[in-house]
């Protein structure tokens, strides 16, 4: 018999195939399903998936279920998260794919990530499950059970309850966002935008590129820098074997001070700040032998990005207010849309003069372009200047260079 609850009581977790597979046949047949997993991040580098919980059926009394990962497997129903053919709801979605995918080799498809969904009207970027749920259903949910420990058994009816209302409540709001989405010809820019962050949040990266993201990587010198990328990488996969995060191993700053003056041996790495005795003596050796075979191996030079010359020093700021006009006209925030590093890369490619080969820049493509990218586009050909508007949302508005809008 299956452990599936639609009332407000609790259920206890499955922990059997036939089970699980009855309620992944179920999930299937009705074509969509909320998603929401619990796992434990202290002290480790994977998190560890402790709960599953799943949702189908009536937006307004789903059937949910809570899978217990410690006693059998999930993958049958995670796994229809990677299904083309079904709906995968989840809110505030990058945790819990980037554990699928690299705990379970998935790549999830079809996803509606009800966070981003709500910021495409208007709601901010990062609105939390219990705000949306009350303003789209008016349901209060408690809290009490949120900072539950949840590898611990058994759990309790609050905590199971408390789990499960993560995906009881998820159908009904995400049915309200959907018909808001479709009111405002959205959901198709949704449906963009969940599916680019669904690739990306699935992507890990590789540990031989983890030394560019220690702030100040690009400030070495060619030695230094391969003795960085060889110790980042070393290190990522010691975290990966032990699954410990990679600061407890060795912190940041202090591997970017070992490679840039590298030592000669054990000896003077023990002047290196940061670099206690005990990590010299448990991970020394490694470690020298990362930095010398790095420094007989460095990557080329990073790129050097021309600086934008003085007829150009404007287009940022004109680029970003262009950028806010549309947004603030959509009321979707800015750094959803574009960075600044986005708009520094668009202006470099237009210094190249090359303007028919567009590159695949994000503000370029999709619904970004539509919002904004286009009209980004229209100003550096001259074709659309800029007017105060102080009538408009965002106190300007576009216009075309004759002087229509």
């Amino acid at each position: 018999m299956l452990s599936v609850v639609t009332a407000t009581s609790a259920a206890e977790p499955i922990t059997d195939r036939t089970a699980v597979a009855d309620v992944a046949a179920a999930i299937e047949a009705a074509g969509s399903f909320a998603l929401d997993l619990e796992f434990m991040t202290e002290g480790r580098y994977v998190p560890e998936l402790s709960l599953v919980q799943v949702g189908w059926g009536d937006t307004e009394s789903p059937n949910v279920a809570a899978i217990d990962p410690l006693r059998v497997d999930p993958s049958p129903i995670l796994s229809l998260a990677g299904a083309p053919e079904v709906v995968t709801v989840i809110h505030s979605a990058q945790a819990d794919l980037a554990l699928i995918g690299s705990q379970f080799g998935l790549r999830a498809r079809n996803i509606y990530d009800t966070q981003v969904a709500a910021a495409f009207l208007g709601m901010g970027d990062q609105i939390g499950y219990a705000g949306l749920v009350e303003r789209m259903t008016g349901i209060a949910l408690d809290k009490a059970a949120q900072f539950t420990e949840w590898s611990r058994r058994p759990l309790s009816d609050e905590q199971l309850r408390y789990a499960l209302d993560d995906v009881r409540y998820l159908p009904g709001a995400w049915a309200g966002l959907r018909h808001d989405l479709e009111e405002r010809g959205r959901l198709r820019w949704v449906a963009e935008e969940c599916d680019r962050l669904a690739a990306t949040w699935a992507e890990r990266t590789p540990p031989d590129e983890m030394y560019r993201r220690v702030r100040g990587w690009n400030g070495l010198r060619r030695r230094s820098l391969g003795a960085l990328r060889a110790v980042a990488a070393w290190r990522e996969r010691e975290a990966l074997r032990a699954n410990r995060p990679p600061s407890w191993i060795m912190n940041d700053r202090s591997m970017l001070e070992l490679c840039r003056r590298p030592p000669a041996d054990e000896g003077e790495m023990r002047q290196v700040r940061g670099l206690g005795e005990g990590t010299v003596q448990r991970y020394g050796h490694a470690i020298m032998e990362a930095v010398r075979a790095g420094m007989d191996d460095p990557p080329p030079p990073p790129p050097k990005v021309p600086p934008i010359p003085p007829v150009g020093q404007a287009w940022p700021a004109v680029l970003g207010g262009i950028v806010q006009a549309g947004c603030r006209e959509a009321d979707i925030a800015a750094r959803f849309v574009a960075t600044r590093a986005d708009i520094d890369d668009l202006i470099a490619w237009w210094l190249t003069e090359d303007h028919d080969d567009e590159p695949p820049l994000p503000l370029l493509q999709g619904w970004r372009r539509e919002l904004a990218g286009q009209a980004v586009i229209d100003w550096l050909h001259g074709r659309t200047t800029i007017a105060v508007d102080p009538s408009s949302e965002a106190g300007v508005r576009i216009v075309e260079a004759n002087g229509r809008h």
